[in-house]
C-alpha cells in the first residue's frame, strides 16, 4: 500500500494518504525548542528537556492513537458543519475531503480541501526563537461569500511528564490560566520561572484556557462543544487542565483568502508582545523560512554522496543526515516511543548518533564525545543513561 513519496525537488516526505497505520512524525526546531508532530498534527512540543520542560499534553499509546495535538478546526457558521485542517481530530469521511501532509527539514505542513474551502497549517520553530509558530491559510473557492469561524486548541502541560500522570491533587490544584491583551497566559504556579502563552497576530472573537469547557463534557478533540455551538465561553480558571484556543470569525468573498498566524511559547505577556511585534509582517515569517532552509542546505552541501542509485542518494544526502542532526540534537528519548519519558542520553545511541555529524556539526560532536569520556566508569564501561 502506497501511502506517500519523497519530493526530492522540495527535501519533504509527502503523505497523499493520511490513514496510516501508523505515526509518520517530525522534529520542528533545532536549539532549545522542540515539537515532535505526525502526520495528522498530533504530538507535543517541549522546551529543552521532553521530560521536565513539557509545554503541551500528550497521551501515549492511546485510543485514537496519537493526541492531542496543534489543532486548527474551521467552522461554516451558516451549516454548522465543522472539520480540522490536519483531518484528525475531527477525521472527515476520505471520500469527501482531501487532505495531505508534508514533513519537510523542520517543518511540516497539512492540507485540506472540504467544502468548497482550502485550508493549510504549517508548524515550525524559527532559528532564534522559543515558540511554535502555526501558519494558517485559508482560501474560498466556492461561488458564494462564506462565513467561518476559526479555532484553535492545544492542551497544556504541567511541566513534568510524572506530574501528567500522577499526584493530581496538586497540579489540578496549582495550575491556573488567563487571558489579557489577546492572549492566553498559562502559570503552573509552583513553579517560578514556569510560564507559557499562546497568542496570535490577529485580534481574537474570543477564547477558552480550559480544556473542561472548550471540549465539553463526554466530548473529546473530535467534537468539542466550543466548535459544535460556534463559541467560546471565555473560560479562566485557577485549577484544572488548562488548553489554548483563540477564536476568529472571518467573512470570505469567493477566491479571497486570509493568513491567521498564532504563537505557542515560553514566557509571559512581555515574550508574548515581542514574538507578535517581530512577526507583525507577515513577510519576516517567511524570511524565516527561508533562513531555517538555509541552515538545512549548508549542511547538506558538507556531504553529497552520489551513486548509481537516485533514491539512494535521497535518503543519504537528505533523510539519513537529518535524523542523524535530529538524534544528536534532542536525542531519541523524544519520540513517540520513549515519549519524552526520561531525561538523558543513551550511551551506545549517543555514541552511534555523534559519529554521523562529524561533517554537518563538529562542535556538537565535539561536545558529544567530551559528555561520552566524562560518563566513563574507573571500570572501564560508560553509564548507560547519563
Amino acid at each position: 500500500m502506497k501511502y506517500g513519496h519523497f519530493d526530492t525537488e522540495h527535501d519533504e516526505y509527502v503523505i497523499d494518504r493520511v490513514d496510516l497505520p501508523t505515526s509518520w512524525t517530525n522534529y520542528l526546531g533545532v536549539e532549545n525548542m522542540c515539537a515532535v508532530v505526525n502526520h495528522t498534527a498530533g504530538g507535543y512540543l517541549f522546551y529543552k528537556s521532553p521530560e521536565y520542560h513539557r509545554i503541551t499534553r500528550f497521551r501515549p499509546n492511546g485510543v485514537p492513537m496519537d493526541r492531542p495535538g496543534d489543532y486548527v478546526y474551521i467552522r461554516d457558521d451558516e451549516s454548522g458543519d465543522f472539520w480540522s485542517i490536519s483531518w484528525q481530530p475531527v477525521g472527515k469521511p476520505l471520500d469527501k475531503a482531501q487532505y495531505s501532509a508534508r514533513h519537510g527539514l523542520s517543518y511540516s505542513v497539512y492540507e485540506c480541501d472540504y467544502s468548497n474551502i482550502h485550508a493549510s497549517e504549517k508548524l515550525c520553530v524559527p532559528i532564534g526563537d522559543d515558540a511554535l509558530i502555526w501558519d494558517v491559510n485559508i482560501t474560498n473557492n466556492d461561488s458564494a461569500t462564506r462565513k467561518l469561524s476559526v479555532f484553535s486548541y492545544a492542551e497544556f502541560s504541567f511541566h513534568l511528564v510524572p506530574i501528567d500522570n500522577q499526584n493530581f491533587q496538586m497540579s489540578l490544584y496549582c495550575a491556573g490560566s488567563d487571558y489579557k491583551d489577546g492572549a492566553i497566559l498559562y502559570d503552573l504556579f509552583y513553579e517560578e520561572e514556569g510560564f507559557q502563552y499562546f497568542t496570535s497576530d490577529f485580534e481574537p472573537d474570543g477564547h477558552d484556557c480550559v480544556r473542561d469547557k472548550f471540549i465539553g463534557t463526554y466530548h473529546t478533540e473530535s467534537d468539542p462543544e466550543a466548535v459544535i455551538n460556534g463559541k467560546c465561553s471565555g473560560s479562566t480558571e485557577l485549577g484544572g487542565n488548562h488548553c489554548a484556543s483563540l477564536m476568529k470569525e472571518i467573512t470570505l468573498e469567493p477566491g479571497e483568502s486570509v493568513r491567521l498566524i498564532y504563537f505557542l511559547g515560553e514566557g509571559k505577556l512581555a515574550e508574548a508582545d515581542a514574538i507578535r511585534n517581530k512577526y507583525k509582517d507577515p513577510a519576516k515569517l517567511d524570511a524565516a523560512y527561508e533562513e531555517l532552509r538555509a541552515y538545512w542546505k549548508a549542511k547538506q552541501d558538507n556531504f553529497i554522496g552520489k551513486s548509481q542509485d537516485p533514491g539512494g542518494d535521497t535518503m543519504i544526502n537528505t533523510w539519513t543526515l537529518y535524523q542523524a542532526e535530529i538524534n544528536v540534537m534532542f536525542s531519541r528519548f523524544a519520540s513517540f516511543i520513549e515519549v519524552g519519558g526520561r531525561t538523558g542520553l543513551g550511551y551506545r545511541d549517543t555514541a552511534q548518533d555523534a559519529m554521523t555529524v562529524i561533517d554537518t556539526d563538529p562542535v556538537t560532536c565535539r561536545r558529544r564525545i567530551v559528555e561520552l569520556l566524562q560518563a566513563l566508569t574507573t571500570q572501564g564501561y560508560g553509564i548507560h543513561l547519563f
